[in-house]
């Protein structure tokens, strides 16, 4: 989870895994946080029977499970009925903050197609699944070639870069971020724009491109970024072994070369994979 949570229910022995996000629960706690977290990604399917005896069985809330089971039964109801009796059964969270989730699940209602649809694919890009995220960008901007809402998909075109450039896709993460930065004149975007553009081109052209959308003031800050990133990649254990591959390479040592390296490529393609799911 994404910070530390203190538990007082029962912990399982056994994770309950949201199938969309691929993320492990093992607590009542954390199961309030992620429903919490994430209005926009918790769907009917995810709290169905398996989900209603993994707290019956695993977390020991028979309880709950009972009155969860009695909602589901009755007519009318909804999920925003069903999230709420979880998030209330215990006091994680205080009684504004409770209705205040009720409040954005039923805005949620109102919303059009496409902020709905945003809202999950910035979800998904907030868990790295970038694949997924992409997917829903892409068939928000198809189906809406006209948007009106010019905000909303420079937005979409912004957070589109993201997950490109996070995916090694450089060239549409620098065109989804320059129409971004075409729509309003974000400066984000062309500061992000000017980054990723950094770790391609030499300084002098960078300060060329960055004075010709005046700019320049970003560049100092441009490399400042990129140098902060490369202190962190080097504390990576990736790079770790990046670099004994290399000592072995110069060392004439094939065999071991080949070893760390089948090591760093297996650790990347698990990471794709962990998008696919």
């Amino acid at each position: 989870m994404a910070r530390v949570i203190l538990c007082t229910t029962q912990p399982a022995k056994t994770s309950y895994i949201f199938p969309n996000t691929k993320i492990e629960v093992f607590s009542y706690e954390e199961l309030c946080y992620y429903i919490y977290n994430n209005i926009a990604l918790v769907s009917e399917e995810h709290v169905g029977t398996p989900f209603i005896q993994w707290i019956r069985n695993e977390l020991g809330l028979a309880d709950l499970a009972d009155k969860l089971v009695q909602i589901r039964e009755k007519t009318g109801t909804d999920l925003t009925d069903i999230l709420t009796a979880i998030l209330t059964y215990r006091e994680y969270y205080s009684i504004d903050e409770v209705k205040e989730f009720i409040l954005l699940r039923e805005r949620m209602k109102t919303l059009p197609y496409e902020r709905t649809r945003k809202l999950q694919a910035d979800g998904f890009l907030r868990y790295h699944k970038y694949i997924k995220a992409l997917s829903i960008y892409d068939e928000i901007l198809e189906k809406n070639p006209d948007m009106n809402d010019i905000k909303l998909k420079a937005s979409i075109y912004h957070n589109r870069a993201v997950a490109y450039a996070n995916n090694f896709e450089l060239a549409p993460a620098l065109d989804s971020y320059m129409k971004s930065y075409e729509l309003t004149g974000n400066r984000k975007s062309l500061k992000e724009y000017l980054l990723l553009l950094a770790t391609m081109k030499d300084k002098k052209e960078i300060e060329k491109v960055a004075d010709s959308y005046d700019a320049k003031d970003m560049v100092e800050e441009i490399y400042y970024a990129i140098s902060d990133a490369q202190q962190d990649v080097a504390g990576s254990m990736d790079y770790h072994r990046l670099e004994k591959a290399v000592f072995h390479h110069e060392k004439n040592n094939l065999t071991d070369f080949s070893k760390q390296l089948d090591v760093v490529i297996e650790s990347l393609k698990s990471e794709f994979r962990s998008q696919m799911e």
